[in-house]
């Protein structure tokens, strides 16, 4: 019992001391001027005419000089008939503005697309794609999904 409530001591004194636990080794720590939004994150893109359709996305965000970021944004093959454009890539910079990460691009068909990050948890982001140009019925003004830090 008194072996028992020693160590239990010991335990807590350590704990106190170091601000040390084992949940804490579990946290993910940004290293020194590293942004939140550097890395990989990866998920599913739904369709702007049926959300139901998806295909996989990545970003690969790096830090670029200054304040600029260097995006590599690829995307799968869609299923076939959904509106989605083919699989493919692009390069683009984006920037941080606060809590958020914003990219932006202009299309083949002209119209600029912006790409929003917002931090949800430690190791997941909503991303928000809003489309410049004509929209109808068929087609919603923005997407939002999840990504997941690879």
């Amino acid at each position: 019992m008194i072996r028992r409530i020693g160590a239990m001591a010991i335990i807590a004194a350590f704990v106190l001391l170091t601000g040390h636990t084992a949940e804490a080794d579990n946290a993910t720590a940004l290293p020194q001027g590293k942004s939140f939004f550097e890395g990989t994150w990866v998920g599913k893109w739904q369709s702007y005419k049926n959300p139901g359709d998806t295909k996989d996305v990545t970003l690969i965000i790096n830090k670029g000089n200054a304040e600029v970021f260097l995006v590599d944004f690829s995307w799968g093959s869609p299923p076939s008939g959904t509106g989605f454009a083919p699989a493919g890539s692009l390069k683009a910079e984006g920037r941080e503005e606060g809590d958020k990460f914003l990219i932006k691009w202009k299309n083949k068909s002209g119209d600029y697309v912006d790409l929003t990050l917002k931090k949800v948890e430690d190791n997941k982001v909503v991303a928000r794609q809003k489309m410049s140009g004509f929209t109808d019925s068929q087609k919603r003004p923005y997407t939002e999904i999840y990504l997941n830090r690879q």
